[in-house]
């Protein structure tokens, strides 16, 4: 028989041991949660930005050995990573700048304060209208309501779309007040019919941008690219309008109009045989006419990151866009004090000119008031 104090002393190794490996499992990536704990970076100044993944061994099809960069260009062409930046586990970015804020896809949510350079990490959500979780993949922004609140695009998970004769590319809109962190299905921006496609695959990675004359969705489909068109940012993209945009050229796209708006630039990934795969670029006139797979050159590739691919471009261009307005933010745009006693009838005791703090959420806010408004409680 084995001494009950030997026994117990093994045992608590073992517990021990365990304990130890638990976190190296149990952190798992989860593309809604978090990938960091922060950081700070020198603040983008280019005019074009790129969020993408690299991977140093055993990448395909495992997101756990993605990690997500930002870059900056000035022209497109040589890109650059923000000084400061600290890869983190996550895979399939994409990035959209509102007013100082830049907020990235991928690991939860990132954004950052483009005055201080600031870098906070944040979890995800997004519903279906029912309230269930809508489980997106392939997320990308794609534009901004008249509020400032943001819109993404999404293809559902893949235990919806197994065998499936159409497949559905969804938008969410920003839930109030939740800063980018939190969206609500809005509607359909295409479904498309599998047997009209111009190629064998499954539609995936949609990207939204304007064209200069109509909206423009890109899909891909293995290492091709197609396009559809649109008179309107959220849709209906029309089926006929169907157009192979890059033939065996690279899949994964991202299009983006050039600042002066002689073009469009689309982006790649490319994986040639037994290679590493690059983040490549062509213009256009428009970006929905064929483009010559001669046409794109490599502007990314991870060996500048020590890493054996570079992939999934996401762009955004590096400019305010529309402000995150009172209904955006769900903050009441009148923030001076409320008389509370009318003009008629003097007030027997004075008003108080005391600020108090209201907390709603992560929110914050000083009001010159005696309570806080709707939604909002007294900290």
């Amino acid at each position: 028989m084995k001494s009950p104090t030997r026994f117990s002393s093994i045992f608590g190794a073992v517990i021990a041991l365990t304990v130890a490996l638990i976190p190296a499992f149990a952190l798992a990536y989860d593309p809604a949660q978090p990938g960091h704990s922060g950081f700070t970076v020198t603040p983008p100044t280019g005019q074009y930005l790129m969020s993408f993944h690299t991977c140093v061994a055993d990448c395909d099809g495992k997101p756990d050995n993605h990690s997500i960069r930002l870059a900056e260009s000035s022209d497109g062409v040589s890109w650059t990573q923000l000084a400061g930046w600290q890869a983190y586990r996550g895979s399939v970015p994409d990035l959209f700048r509102r007013g100082d804020t830049v907020y990235i896809t991928g690991a939860g949510i990132s954004k950052i304060d483009v005055k201080t350079g600031k870098v906070t990490a944040h979890s995800f959500s997004a519903t279906k209208a029912n309230g269930t979780d809508a489980m997106p993949r392939d997320i990308c922004f794609i534009g901004q309501m008249e509020d400032g609140r943001l819109i993404i695009a999404y293809v559902p998970p893949m235990s919806e779309t197994a065998n499936a004769s159409q497949f559905k590319v969804s938008y969410a809109i920003e839930k109030v007040g939740s800063d980018g962190t939190a969206y609500i299905y809005g509607g359909d921006l295409i479904t498309i019919e599998k047997s009209v496609l111009p190629v064998i695959g499954e539609p995936t990675d949609p990207d939204v941008f304007f064209n200069g004359s109509q909206w423009v969705l890109y899909v891909s489909l293995g290492s091709n690219v197609v396009s559809y068109t649109s008179a309107s940012m959220t849709g209906p993209f029309i089926n006929a309008s169907q157009v192979l945009v890059a033939n065996n050229a690279g899949g994964v796209p991202a299009g983006l109009r050039l600042a002066d708006g002689s073009g469009v630039m689309t982006f790649v990934n490319t994986t040639p045989m037994n290679g590493a795969t690059t983040v490549r670029r062509a213009i256009s006139t428009s970006g929905i006419s064929a483009i010559a797979t001669s046409a794109f050159t490599t502007v990314v590739s991870g060996s500048t990151y020590a890493s054996l691919s570079a992939e999934s471009p996401g762009l955004a261009s590096n400019n305010q866009g529309i402000a995150c307005s009172a209904t955006c933010s769900g903050v009441s745009a009148t923030t001076t004090t409320i008389a509370t006693t009318p003009a008629t009838t003097p007030a027997t005791t004075p008003a108080t000119t005391n600020s108090i703090t209201c907390v709603k959420g992560k929110i914050t806010k000083k009001y010159l008031a005696t309570k806080c408004p709707a939604g909002f409680k007294k900290k």
